[in-house]
């Protein structure tokens, strides 16, 4: 009899401690469809950021990324909603930056709790046909930035951070564990964002390219019907060393096969090209535009030209650029 009552306590005890296991999953998993669960992006490169700018100033921002992503209702627990969990694990991102996601118009720039993506675990079930009861399908479109918030850190260096995982796409209840299990956005290289006393004023002479009249009367296509000469200038008042990188983002007109096309007449375009050596600049990409040391002002000087498409077609035409900067 004793022995029967000591097989019996055993028993009961191993039963008390498999129910207080901890759970490793929970009821929705997300990843992106023919890919793992980690997206990984680097900032790719040092990025020097002045310690005078208003909060607020993008630092480096991700090109929009579209994500297919595939959603698993695996314990049948019903439709959940689609979340974001920001900084899932809950880690300091560093001093004088902040990471932020823009999603559907909207910046998402909380560093922890969960915004919801609009999308739910049984996306696309209909009466007639619920494959998406275990396989919800959807896309999410976002891009991630990294900004300058806050106190400038008195080292110089925002972090020492070398990953950050921006994100983990989950459902309504808990976060799964492990992490891995879900859709992670995982951001590198915050570590290589530094803080210098001061940023270059540019200047841009002209501030508008006017190309006069133009005749097409012998316009060949792919031939330059006008150039105008450009200047930027950088001054600053510090000494730091830094290279200064530039991009041109059109504002008005569409880029096509590299030109700037005009609203209103697409029988021209516009190029951008440096004066000295006639290298092509592209819109929408980031150049290297001047190393800059000590207090000397750098000044570029560019050819804005004009450019045949197709046959001439009469009447104005204009076209425009914003002109961006940054620093590494």
């Amino acid at each position: 009899m004793k022995t029967k009552m000591s097989i019996s306590r055993v028993l009961s005890l191993l039963v008390m401690l498999l129910a207080w296991l901890p759970a490793t999953s929970f009821a929705v998993s997300c990843w992106a469809a023919n890919s793992n669960a980690i997206i990984t992006e680097a900032l790719g490169t040092e990025l020097a950021v002045p310690a005078d700018a208003p909060d607020g100033t993008i630092i480096w921002e991700s090109k929009p990324r579209i994500v297919n992503v595939l959603c698993a209702d695996d314990q049948a627990w019903g439709a959940e909603t689609i979340y974001f969990y920001l900084n899932p694990l809950n880690v300091d991102v560093g001093t004088g930056i902040r990471v932020g996601i823009r999603y559907q118009g909207t910046t998402i720039t909380q560093s922890s709790g969960k915004v919801s993506t609009g999308h739910h675990s049984h996306e696309g079930c209909t009466w007639l046909d619920c494959h998406g009861w275990n396989r919800a399908r959807f896309s999410l479109m976002f891009s991630v930035f990294v900004e300058k918030y806050g106190p400038t850190p008195a080292s110089g260096q925002a972090t020492t951070r070398t990953t950050y995982n921006v994100f983990q796409l989950d459902g309504v209840w808990k976060l799964n564990i492990p992490a891995t299990n879900n859709l992670n956005y995982v951001l590198t290289g915050l570590d290589k964002v530094r803080f210098v006393p001061c940023s270059p004023q540019l200047t841009v002479t002209p501030g508008t390219v006017d190309f006069g009249e133009v005749y097409g009367l012998r316009a060949t296509v792919g031939s330059v019907a006008a150039s105008k000469s450009v200047n930027l200038n950088l001054q600053r008042a510090c000494t730091t060393p830094y290279t200064v990188n530039a991009r041109f983002t059109p504002t008005a007109g569409t880029v096509v096969n590299g030109l700037l096309v005009p609203q209103k007449n697409d029988s021209v375009g516009i190029s951008i090209l440096r004066s000295g050596t006639q290298e092509k600049l592209a819109f929408n990409d980031w150049f290297k535009l001047t190393d800059m040391s000590g207090s000397t002002p750098a000044s570029i000087n560019l050819d804005a030209q004009l450019v045949w498409r197709k046959q001439p077609v009469v009447g104005p035409f204009n076209g425009a650029v914003a002109v961006e900067l940054y620093y590494k």
